[in-house]
């Protein structure tokens, strides 16, 4: 199956401290993350690389990462995005 875009995790800044609590290694400032990830979201396009923002909700993912023995670290968010980002690759189209 061909890569229809690259999903990037993204945060609510309401959400900021419920991530802190679930992981101790969570950025801690919002503005900071926000500041890096438009970087990184802007880097993407410019390199014609699709990119689809994944608002990620603390509840479903703690909720999936149960499901699937994931954890809730890093590595476990990008996972948990990747799962989120293939239907939304089809349905809504890149960013």
């Amino acid at each position: 199956m061909k890569m229809q875009g690259l999903g990037v995790a993204w945060f609510r800044e309401d959400d900021f401290p419920r991530w802190r609590s679930i992981d101790p290694n969570f950025q801690p400032d919002h503005q900071h993350w926000l500041q890096r990830m438009e970087e990184v979201f802007t880097r993407y396009q410019a390199a014609s690389l699709p990119v689809i923002r994944v608002i990620i909700e603390p509840n479903q993912f703690l909720e999936w990462s149960r499901a699937n023995d994931a954890g809730v670290g890093t590595e476990a968010r990008a996972a948990f995005v990747a799962c989120k980002a293939r239907p939304l690759d089809h349905r809504e189209g890149m960013h």
